[in-house]
Parts: structure tokens; C-alpha cells; sequence
């Protein structure tokens, strides 16, 4: 619905009779290709509609231009520097002394991961959506017994990356109600 103004109503919604009204005289008929290319045109650069496109020559020059003479004063580089700076290496807020560069055990192969994602239905056991990541409980990549192996999907896993301590406990005793029933 619009404003007098010709402007969409926020929160505007139909009644079920006018949805039935439009869909009866929208039925048989479809947009013209001129329609869709402008409405394809029109979603260029709105957030989540741009994925995997690359702009084209003109695009391009358009933002080059609007960004001319647009400065960012040096108190605010040098803010956004240190920043970036306290989140590298030992600085970062989840360094755990460079573990993630250590090798993997000579168990971790992909008999051992199949047979825990197989164990676990290939559902992830936080999130109970599917998941394919095998994930260490105690972080400790050369402890790869079945009750320390749990499969997470790849969010799930990512998010488990933080907070360490609570996600050992928690997993822990997960599996261990687990094992009791």
C-alpha cells in the first residue's frame, strides 16, 4: 500500500482477500524482461544482492568518484592501526601459544573421522542441524579417542572456537550423559 505521497506503507499488509484478489489477476501473466532487468538493476549494491557479482567498468568509476575527497583524518587512521595491531599473533584476543600450527596425531585420518560423523548421524550436537566438522573437545589435536571426537557443522564449530573452557565442559558433559543412557 502507498501514501499519498506514492510511498510504501511500512507494516502494511494485505487482508486475505485482496492476497486472493491479486493472485487471481496475476495468474497466467509474467514480468517483462525489461521489468525484471530493471528490478535486477535497482538491487545492485543493496546489502546481501551483490554476492559473487563483479561490478562492471562503469560501476566501478561511479564509486571511485563519489569516494574522491572523502578524508579520514590521521587520528582516525592511526586509532584504526592500533586496532588492527592488538589483534595479530600473541596480541590477538584468542591466541592460544600458537597450538593451531602443531601437526595433527598420525590417528587423525578419515576412517576415524567418517566413524565419529556415522556415530553422530552427521548431525551436529550443538545445533542439531547436519554438520561434517569432527571436532577435539579438549582442543588437544594429538587426543583422538572417540569419547574426546564430537561432529559439529561448520558454524557451530567455528563458534567454538571462543570461550574454550565453557565448550570442554559443556561438551564433556554431553558426552557423558550420553554414555549413561
Amino acid at each position: 500500500m502507498r501514501n499519498n505521497l506514492g510511498q510504501f506503507v511500512k507494516g502494511f499488509r494485505h487482508t486475505e482477500e485482496s492476497k486472493k484478489k491479486i493472485s487471481f489477476a496475476r495468474k497466467g501473466k509474467s514480468h517483462s524482461k525489461e521489468w525484471i532487468e530493471k528490478i535486477r538493476l535497482s538491487s545492485i549494491g543493496k546489502k546481501g544482492t551483490n554476492l559473487g557479482r563483479s561490478f562492471g567498468e562503469e560501476w566501478r568509476k561511479k564509486i571511485s568518484l563519489s569516494l574522491k575527497g572523502h578524508k579520514v583524518s590521521e587520528k582516525s587512521k592511526s586509532k584504526m592501526s592500533d586496532k588492527a595491531r592488538l589483534r595479530i599473533g600473541e596480541k590477538a584476543t584468542n591466541w592460544q601459544g600458537g597450538i593451531s600450527f602443531e601437526p595433527y596425531s598420525v590417528d587423525w585420518k578419515d576412517t576415524l573421522k567418517k566413524a565419529i560423523r556415522e556415530r553422530d548421524k552427521y548431525i551436529c550436537q550443538l545445533c542439531l542441524n547436519s554438520g561434517n566438522a569432527v571436532h577435539h573437545i579438549d582442543y588437544d589435536k594429538k587426543n583422538c579417542s572417540s569419547n574426546n571426537l564430537i561432529n559439529l557443522c561448520i558454524r557451530c564449530n567455528s563458534r567454538v572456537n571462543s570461550k574454550r573452557d565453557f565448550w570442554k565442559e559443556y561438551f564433556t558433559n554431553l558426552l557423558n550423559g550420553r554414555s549413561k543412557v
